[in-house]
């Protein structure tokens, strides 16, 4: 009965269904975590607040966000080779935050509009990146060690 019980856990259907529900939950994990930042900017700060905002969003939980789930992806070899991409993807949505918040706030109170922030996507992207091959080499290493096996 245990042999059939690890059959149906290797099974191929169960390891592609628990792949997918994993991706899932990655891309809700961080557009989750981007939304409330979002929702704390602009529902529980005044303008006093903004550059303990910043420091605390923009400088530290996005980009460990970005960060921790670059090294999921990168560890779990998501998206096989398209899995690059996902540094532009996190770069664009750092952008994003920022121009939906502290740059959003500025054009309300000055009434004028402003292109965003296009240098941010970079910082993002290379924080995704360094995720990301910490990630891509911990995969390595484990598949390395199950051949040696």
């Amino acid at each position: 009965m245990a042999d059939y019980l690890d059959y149906l856990e290797d099974s191929p259907d169960v390891v592609a269904s628990k792949d997918k529900l994993s991706r899932i939950i990655v891309i809700a994990t961080y557009l989750g975590i981007w939304a409330i930042t979002l929702i704390v900017f602009w529902f529980f700060t005044r303008g006093s607040d903004a550059m303990g905002y910043a420091l605390v969003f923009m400088w530290v939980v996005l980009p460990t966000t970005t960060f921790a789930l670059s090294l999921v992806i990168g560890k779990n070899n998501y998206w096989g080779k398209a899995k690059w991409v996902s540094p532009v993807v996190f770069g664009v949505m750092y952008m994003l935050a920022g121009y939906a918040t502290l740059s959003a706030a500025n054009m309300a109170a000055f009434n004028k509009v402003t292109m965003p922030e296009f240098a941010m996507i970079p910082v993002g992207a290379i924080i995704s990146v360094v995720g990301l091959g910490i990630g891509v080499i911990l995969n390595h290493r484990k598949l390395k060690n199950k051949t040696e096996k």
